[in-house]
């Protein structure tokens, strides 16, 4: 099942990916406990 995140935090987690885009998304992702798919296509989304 997949699991859903609220519009807030996907906007936050956007947020703290495009500030620091030093730092990989896989990590970024790994650390939030979420998917890097996922992150990867809010990103490039936006």
């Amino acid at each position: 099942m997949a699991k859903r995140f609220s519009t807030e935090f996907k906007q936050q987690v956007i947020e703290y990916a495009l500030a620091n885009s030093h730092e990989p998304l896989a990590a970024i992702a790994r650390k939030l406990g979420m998917d890097y798919s996922t992150l990867d296509k809010w990103v490039r989304d936006t």
